[in-house]
């Protein structure tokens, strides 16, 4: 019984990760029209989603040394994509907050992504679409329990 156990978990695993490397692929199209690179995207996703960070912790959400971070923070500073400024309290800490044009690099890799769902999902009847999005709205909830 264990290994069935096993193959489910497994089989769900590499859909989830293809499904989810797919639409990816397909938002990313978006970066096409900005000179911006994958490794800056994720950071300024991190700053859209989490509002504004430390270079430390930026790091550590990224899992990157901060001399990394620091490159590609700087880079991202240079082409107007973030803005760093110093924190009130703390005058050694910089903090990096999103512009403009950073949500408007997110936003178009949003939008991307979602026409690429809605051109797949419709092709499914609305009952079957409706039962997919159930089940992963039940799947999301079990993991938010679990944190």
């Amino acid at each position: 019984m264990e290994g069935k156990a096993f193959t489910e978990e497994k089989n769900l695993e590499e859909l989830l990760r293809a499904i989810c490397f797919r639409i990816r692929v397909h938002g990313r199209e978006a970066l096409k029209n900005y000179s911006i690179t994958s490794a800056q995207f994720d950071l300024l996703q991190r700053v859209y989603f989490n509002g504004p960070q430390t270079m430390t912790k930026l790091s550590q959400m990224l899992g990157i040394a901060k001399s990394t971070t620091s490159g590609l923070v700087m880079r991202l500073v240079r082409d107007g994509f973030l803005n760093r400024t110093r924190d009130q309290k703390d005058k050694r800490i910089f903090k990096v907050e999103i512009t403009v044009l950073g949500e408007e690099v997110i936003k178009a890799v949003i939008k991307k992504r979602e026409e690429y769902i809605g051109t797949i999902i419709r092709k499914l009847p609305e009952k079957k679409r409706e039962e997919i999005r159930e089940s992963l709205e039940i799947l999301y909830k079990l993991m938010q329990e679990e944190e």
